[in-house]
């Protein structure tokens, strides 16, 4: 979906909010709406659409943001939103409540003394739950350089490498094979620290015996991947072993209950029933959406109301942790689709022995 067809859906919104404009703030939205990729922007959606950046932009906004008015100031920078908005005659305007600063907030009141700030939530992320072809190729595309990081990286691992190298070893392969940088900080933890759902990696040095478990992301136009596995590297503990069929068993149940229609608790139900059966649980969610943002809407736990549509990628990663012996969390980011879901992520899920 074209940049200015985004923007002009969130200007259909303006009279549910009761707002004249939308000051859009948070990078990624700014990004949804325009396609800057850069660090510093913010994007009014108005009687006119009006794009802010700095010096340091001028030639990759010209690039990336072709279709709307941009101001760059060489001076006074404060000065030039209060005069966009007077100029635009706006007196209600809409504002991310859960992204600007109370301190931001109290300038513009300031500044603008005759313009009533608009608090809302979501307003864009609404939008971006549902994913155009555009950003599901990029998904796409992020899931296979996550697939190909993992291939190569079994290949290389060694007893006596530690958590930090294993790491170091992933995140470069997935930087040659193409990715724009990592989705979050990867997440590797061997034996015993299997057992912390979210662990840093540490110089714990790999052994004969230990699960091996993988949490970690490429990103692609912007787009972020989430996969996690968990290998044995030589003959588990029959324990682990154990448990990894039963969070197998969970995963699968998770990506089969993904289809237009259902909801986030049906998707975490089913997955969760077959660890709770089985006289084990887990504390986390067992899904969140991914996109521009590696969590984000919608979201599959206990309690989710959100409603799966076509287009929508979310993730499905039970997990049963057993403190003092180790972990397994199996993740697949999927996206929703008429008849079911696609799996993005394609490694497999059988256990690996290295």
């Amino acid at each position: 979906m074209p940049a200015k067809q985004r923007r002009d859906l969130i200007r259909e919104r303006l009279s549910d909010i009761s707002a004249d404009a939308m000051l859009v703030t948070k990078l990624v939205n700014v990004r949804y709406l325009t396609g800057f990729s850069g660090s510093a922007g913010i994007m009014l959606v108005g009687v006119e659409d009006v794009f802010f950046t700095d010096s340091r932009y001028e030639e990759q906004s010209a690039r990336e943001v072709p279709d709307c008015r941009r101001i760059i100031p060489s001076s006074a920078q404060d000065k030039v939103l209060p005069a966009e908005v007077s100029a635009q005659q706006i007196t209600k305007l809409a504002i991310e409540a859960t992204h600007v600063t109370l301190a931001l907030a109290k300038r513009w009141r300031e500044e603008m003394p005759s313009v009533s700030l608009v608090e809302t939530s979501d307003v864009v992320e609404e939008l971006r739950k549902v994913k155009d072809a555009a950003e599901i190729s990029s998904l796409r595309a992020a899931a296979a350089i996550g697939d190909r990081g993992l291939a190569e990286l079994l290949g290389r691992l060694k007893e006596g490498m530690t958590e930090v190298e294993v790491a170091a070893e992933l995140e470069d392969t997935m930087r040659r094979a193409g990715s724009d940088g990592l989705s979050f900080p990867t997440i590797v933890a061997f034996g015993e620290n299997a057992a912390e759902p979210h662990h840093s990696p540490n110089a714990r040095r790999l052994k004969r015996g230990d699960f091996i478990k993988l949490d970690f992301g490429a990103t692609s136009g912007g787009y972020h991947s989430d996969m996690t596995r968990t290998v044995a590297f030589g003959e588990p503990d029959p324990e682990l072993a154990k448990i990894y069929e039963i969070v197998r068993s969970s995963q699968q149940a998770g990506v089969e209950a993904v289809a237009s229609g259902a909801t986030g608790a049906q998707v975490d139900g089913a997955s969760r029933t077959i660890v709770e059966q089985a006289g084990y649980t887990y504390g986390h969610g067992t899904g969140h959406g991914c996109g521009l943002e590696v969590h984000e809407a919608p979201t599959a736990n206990k309690t989710s109301e959100d409603v799966l549509k076509p287009g929508m990628t979310v993730t499905v990663e039970p997990g049963i942790y057993l403190p003092g012996l180790g972990g397994v969390r199996i993740e697949d980011l999927v996206v929703v689709t008429d008849g079911g879901c696609e799996v993005l992520t394609r490694s497999p899920k059988e256990l690996v022995l290295v």
